[in-house]
């Protein structure tokens, strides 16, 4: 497992729910993933990260919140040395891994190219080349539907920004991420993307736990239908411009 980047612990007030299936839960989270999961003046911070904060204050639990790269994030879920995954896009494919809860959010996922790139006009035009993106994404599924699954080489960046930096320096010929992630970070390193391809819908996000898990997911259910209802999750979804689930 590659080296664990950032750990927190959240320390909430009690406010006599009866939340034991939460207690000392060990949740994973990305790196580079603004505006949902990043680093900034060294506190982890995003709109996930909010969302993870208000369900443990209403609880009244202790959370700590492990930093990897998505990857591992991933990994250790579905191995059981992480209870939960905060912020995960809910697949089909995931689904035979993991369990969702409620989804809260959606992400716009897509394909981007440089603008200057003249000589890559369609997803084909990839055959033969490196791109950077999640395993189990939209895009994996699109290409199982192309044919092309095993033509076009999907690699894994241990962010989003390293991917990023690798498009900007053309050691990629395309990135795979949310829209709003790659504005934020193109703007960063000061580049022009273009969109190649995109699903006609967006992804929910959820949070996921390793299968079997149900005494959590029922627990994380409850509390954010109780944030959906005071309004917590809109005043969120707000400060940080996230689109809601339609």
């Amino acid at each position: 497992m590659k080296k664990l980047l950032q750990s927190a612990i959240i320390s909430v007030t009690a406010l006599g729910f009866n939340s034991a299936a939460l207690a000392d839960a060990q949740a994973g989270m990305a790196t580079g993933y603004p505006p949902y999961q990043f680093l900034y003046q060294g506190e982890l911070t995003g709109f996930d990260v909010a969302v993870a904060n208000a369900i443990y204050d209403k609880l009244g639990e202790r959370l700590t919140l492990n930093q990897y790269d998505w990857d591992n994030v991933v990994s250790l879920l579905r191995y059981g040395e992480l209870d939960i995954a905060i912020g995960m896009e809910k697949t089909d494919v995931r689904q035979q891994y993991f369990s969702f809860s409620t989804p809260y959010y959606e992400r716009q996922t897509a394909l981007f190219i440089l603008e200057s790139n003249k000589a890559i006009e369609n997803v084909r035009q990839l055959v033969g080349k490196r791109i950077s993106g999640d395993r189990h994404s939209v895009l994996e599924a699109h290409l199982r539907e192309l044919g092309l699954r095993d033509a076009i080489r999907v690699e894994q960046a241990d962010s989003k920004k390293d991917a990023m930096a690798q498009l900007a320096v053309g050691e990629v010929e395309a990135v795979i991420m949310p829209r709003r992630v790659a504005n934020y970070l193109a703007a960063q390193y000061g580049v022009q993307l273009k969109v190649l391809w995109q699903p006609n819908e967006a992804t929910p996000v959820a949070m996921a736990v390793t299968k079997g898990n149900d005494q959590l997911l029922q627990k994380l259910n409850q509390v954010i239908t109780l944030l959906e209802q005071d309004g917590t999750l809109e005043r969120l979804r707000k400060q940080w411009d996230i689109t809601p689930i339609r």
